[in-house]
């Protein structure tokens, strides 16, 4: 039997935000940044997975440092 791949779920900026109750701002920000993992898929389009905002808001803490991981990184801002 194969193994099957599982295929992440992505969402829009506007999706993200509405999903977890934060600002459009932050959301682009938090996949700009490189703390979220995020494709850019055309002009101005940012797709982000879901999964990885969950687990970046069940790590934070307020006070402490945000650990960013070393296998994600950011989207240049121009193509």
């Amino acid at each position: 039997m194969t193994e099957q791949k599982r295929i992440p779920r992505m969402c829009g900026i506007d999706q993200i935000a509405e999903m977890f109750g934060i600002s459009r701002y932050y959301a682009r920000q938090l996949a700009l940044s490189g703390k979220v993992a995020a494709v850019r898929v055309g002009r101005g389009k940012i797709l982000v997975n879901a999964d990885s905002v969950a687990a970046f808001f069940d790590d934070a803490r307020i006070g402490s440092e945000s650990q960013e991981s070393p296998r994600i990184i950011p989207i240049p801002r121009a193509l």
